[in-house]
């Protein structure tokens, strides 16, 4: 099995840098020119209607605004749907970061991010998961945020794969991975602090939705 914090090599980002990415508009461009020359943070999340992505996503924005991003870095979200749920998405998120989306999933392979719907152990929650409850509160609030506000995108191939896992990955403005985590389960993103000048969240702040 694959070190989840295995940094990418050169040849798996050159291999990267010729995938194609949506952004919310459809409009089409691959991952290399839009990270090429840049410090990028990037937010890989599971699909569009994952509602503890849709907290990570959040919390992410709110703790970490662009304003606490070092200087010369940028973030992206990436997704692994179609591009039409993006817009209903960044305003669910309230996210200040742009989101784009691999539908081939071509980007995941590359990076080996794993797919298994199994969720964390018991006491293993990452911190962004406190304030969702538990599964029962967790379907609910992805029927009320996702299903009866857009039908129309509950298939896989639009919202994405339900098993599809992600993670967070840096990569320097000179073309190397200086920091990688693959999702071991549906719960396992980085915890935010640990990826950049983070502002601690009150426990109201942290409640998704808002």
């Amino acid at each position: 099995m694959i070190d989840p914090n295995r940094t990418l090599t050169l040849e798996e980002i050159q291999q990267a840098y010729n995938v194609e990415l949506v952004d919310k508009d459809g409009t089409k461009q691959t991952f290399g020119e839009l990270v090429k020359g840049k410090r990028v943070v990037l937010i890989f999340i599971r699909h569009f209607w994952c509602t503890n992505c849709q907290a990570y996503t959040y919390q992410f924005g709110k703790s970490i605004p662009p304003s606490n991003l070092p200087e010369g870095t940028e973030a992206y979200i990436i997704g692994c749907g179609a591009s039409s749920p993006i817009p209903s998405y960044l305003t669910r998120t309230s996210s200040p970061y742009p989101i784009y989306s691999c539908p081939s999933l071509d980007l995941h392979k590359v990076f080996n991010f794993g797919r298994t719907l199994k969720g964390s152990k018991a006491g293993e929650k990452k911190t962004y998961m406190s304030e969702l409850g538990g599964g029962f509160n967790r379907t609910w609030l992805s029927i009320k945020q996702n299903l009866m506000k857009s039908p129309g995108h509950g298939l896989e191939s639009v919202r994405g794969a339900n098993n599809q896992n992600g993670g967070e990955v840096i990569i320097e403005k000179d073309g190397t991975c200086s920091y990688f985590h693959r999702m071991q389960n549906t719960e396992d993103h980085t915890d935010l602090e640990d990826l950049a000048v983070y502002t601690p969240l009150s426990e109201k702040d942290k409640s998704y939705p808002n």
